[in-house]
């Protein structure tokens, strides 16, 4: 069955054109393209100790993108698939899991082309520790389905309150360090940024990416997961308790 809805969100997503698939590849492209004409123009060719910046972006954009994408999808999932929800079998938690796999998938396929295309100019393509930036890609996945499974059952039904969740990804998105490099904000700004765990998943995924990379004062893996958790298991209470509200078409 979950092959099944996969299958045919594939199908939604891109309606049977390539086009719909390369735009998957080209956003992160764009992204980086944008950067790397602000780096090459403005600074050096390597960002830290020699760190090919396109890598540095890639490492950390990835996750993050599939995190993002796994949170907002998961929310609308419910809703979406409205008509399936009338067969006994499809559960609103089925719909949202075939989004959170072809989220995953597809960023996994991403990936693996930008790492060829890395292999073939010569840049770094491999991790220096694969299994530790394989678990911290698995926290930003686990912490893309813990916010989908909160946002699908507080946004049922109010588009205000979705639209406000949407909007509050970019913000996230700018301060994780993602684009923006941690060195780079006001030394002020920075015992506040470091209340947003994605910021700290962001540095992670570069410390066990490059061996010559040094994470800033104060990242931790504690903070992170031990919030994760938190959030994932309230997510799982919130849809049990509310998994028979999700089916109807009222608030």
């Amino acid at each position: 069955m979950w092959l099944a809805l996969i299958l045919r969100e594939l199908k939604t997503r891109f309606g049977g054109r390539l086009i719909g698939l390369f735009w998957v590849l080209l956003e992160p492209l764009i992204h980086i393209g944008v950067m790397l004409g602000l780096r090459v123009a403005l600074r050096d060719r390597y960002v830290g100790v020699m760190i090919e910046p396109a890598v540095y972006l890639v490492v950390a954009m990835i996750p993050f993108f599939a995190c993002r994408n796994m949170w907002m999808q998961g929310m609308s999932a419910v809703e979406a698939n409205g008509g399936l929800l009338a067969y006994r079998q499809v559960k609103p938690l089925d719909a949202m899991a075939s989004r959170w796999a072809m989220e995953g998938i597809l960023y996994a396929f991403v990936f693996v082309m930008l790492s060829v295309g890395f292999a073939w100019w010569g840049y770094r393509y491999f991790p220096n520790k694969p299994l530790e930036f394989l678990g911290i890609c698995a926290l930003f996945a686990m912490w893309g389905i813990a916010l989908s499974l909160i946002s699908a059952v507080v946004g049922h039904r109010r588009p205000g309150v979705k639209f406000f969740i949407r909007a509050i990804s970019t913000p996230l998105y700018l301060m994780s360090g993602v684009l923006i490099p941690l060195s780079s904000f006001p030394h002020f700004l920075y015992e506040y940024l470091l209340w947003n765990p994605f910021l700290h998943l962001v540095e992670l995924s570069r410390v066990h990416y490059f061996s010559t990379y040094i994470p800033h004062r104060g990242i931790n893996l504690t903070y992170p997961l031990c919030l994760g958790l938190g959030l994932l298991f309230t997510g799982a209470v919130l849809y049990h308790v509310n998994r028979i509200r999700l089916l109807s078409k009222t608030t």
